[in-house]
């Protein structure tokens, strides 16, 4: 096989793999989901429910150490999402954790890494007597950690993260009723959260889309994300159609073109006249001689036949 075509096998196996790995990564379900059944969702209940979603900011590029005594992060951070609550803390403010803006204890950190430099070399022979040279090219190796801290300085902040929890009844095809639960989290987004509450109060009616095969599942959104389907046609049908086009112009189009213009050729060839070849061009040893019945060399308007040789007439003699 060509190297040309084993170049174009592999990106072909490359694109399709990129294809079918983003189509049925990102897309497929997508489309799963747009093939929901239609329903008709009544809002029993709904409610935004609030939590602590803690987090750390720790001093990476300063690479301190916290002090000595410091709450590990983890443990204050799982304290607070198991102990205190949003509501409770506004309504009471003995019952707001007071860990939030302290510091803790981040753990382990690599402050620095340390590498050696590794040189990798080829060497290369030509000419009789032969010449050999070599060419090297440097590149980092044996990377260790060779400054670190046990106990990160880290800054501890917990805001109020917010979701929507509805108790929603839909019938099915079949119309069999079903009484489930729905929760959608907007992170730290109060806005976004009291929207989504609004258009969906209690006692109102909107249209979702239940799973066939697990029915306690509903959404209320089942469009396509633009996102998802402009990466897979960047980076998965544009290889493709690429690959694609190659392959058919180089195993198709090419071959049956060399075979129209090779047929072509030969028509053209075979339909020009033929000239009969003139004895005494090239072919001097084969030239054809006079031969007349009174010996005066006459060609017989025949142009092919050479002239006659001089011959002197009887009685005359050369001086």
């Amino acid at each position: 096989m060509r190297p040309m075509y084993k170049c174009f096998g592999l990106l072909l196996v490359v694109s399709l793999a990129l294809f079918f790995g983003l189509f049925f990564g990102l897309n497929y379900p997508e489309i799963v989901r747009h093939g929901w059944p239609l329903a008709r969702c009544r809002v029993l209940s709904a409610e935004i429910a609030t939590r602590y979603c803690c987090e750390t900011s720790c001093s990476t590029g300063s690479c301190q150490s916290a002090p000595g005594g410091s709450p590990q992060c983890g443990s204050v951070i799982s304290s607070i999402d198991s102990g205190y609550s949003p509501s409770a803390c506004a309504s009471n403010s003995s019952s707001c954790p007071s860990q939030s803006g302290s510091v803790c204890d981040g753990g382990y950190y690599c402050c620095a890494t340390c590498c050696q430099t590794c040189q990798s070399c080829t060497s290369s022979c030509s000419g009789n007597p032969p010449t050999c040279s070599q060419s090297c090219t440097s590149y980092t190796c044996n990377c260790y950690c060779c400054s670190s801290i046990s106990d990160l300085y880290c800054t501890l902040s917990c805001p109020i993260c917010y979701k929507v929890d509805l108790q929603l009844l839909y019938s099915s095809r079949d119309g069999e009723p079903h009484n489930v639960s729905y929760v959608q989290d907007f992170s730290k987004d109060v806005n976004s959260a009291d929207s989504f509450l609004n258009r969906h109060l209690t006692n109102s009616t909107s249209f979702c889309n239940y799973n066939p095969k697990d029915e306690s599942q509903v959404l209320f959104d089942v469009s396509f994300t633009p996102w998802k389907w402009a990466i897979t046609a960047i980076f998965g049908i544009l290889p493709l159609f690429v690959a694609l086009s190659l392959f058919a112009y180089f195993l198709l189009v090419l071959p049956c073109w060399t075979l129209v213009r090779a047929g072509y050729t030969d028509s053209v060839y075979a339909s020009r006249p033929t000239r009969r070849p003139r004895a005494w061009g090239m072919g001097l040893l084969s030239l054809k001689r006079a031969d007349t019945g009174t010996g005066t060399g006459a060609d017989n308007g025949d142009p092919d036949v050479p002239p006659p040789a001089y011959e002197p007439k009887a009685g005359v003699r050369d001086s």
